[in-house]
């Protein structure tokens, strides 16, 4: 019969200096995370990412209205989009201080557009609950 307290112990050791130090390292990429949503979602969050979405001009209105239009029209192909909203909600609210670019005049909607695809997000993830 074996003792399973030795095994259940060394899960629980301190971890070493290098494994802590490589931790911190990764931390510091901040690499945004894989893409999720339909192919529509994912361009989105490329231009957001780039820096070439205007938000003043209201366009994100329109690509909501556009991604619901193909949402409708087969459901099924957009169960990861409420995610992805909600990664587009948040990549906008963050890319001036996370990715370090300098704010620009086009980005002056980037609080309506962030608060219209969250609700966007709740809208698609109901729509499957």
């Amino acid at each position: 019969m074996s003792d399973t307290s030795d095994s259940e112990d060394s899960t629980y050791q301190q971890p070493s200096p290098s494994t802590s130090q490589s931790a911190s390292n990764s931390s510091a990429d901040e690499r945004p995370p894989p893409p999720c949503g339909c192919a529509y979602v994912q361009a989105l969050q490329a231009q957001i990412r780039e820096g070439s979405y205007a938000t003043t001009g209201g366009d994100y209105l329109e690509a909501i209205f556009t991604h619901r239009e193909a949402f409708f029209a087969f459901p099924q192909g957009h169960r990861g989009c409420a995610s992805g909203f909600s990664e587009l909600a948040r990549d906008l609210e963050m890319r001036e201080l996370s990715w370090r670019r300098a704010w620009r005049a086009d980005w002056e909607g980037d609080s309506e557009a962030a608060a219209a695809f969250r609700h966007e997000a709740w809208v698609i993830a109901n729509a499957f609950s």
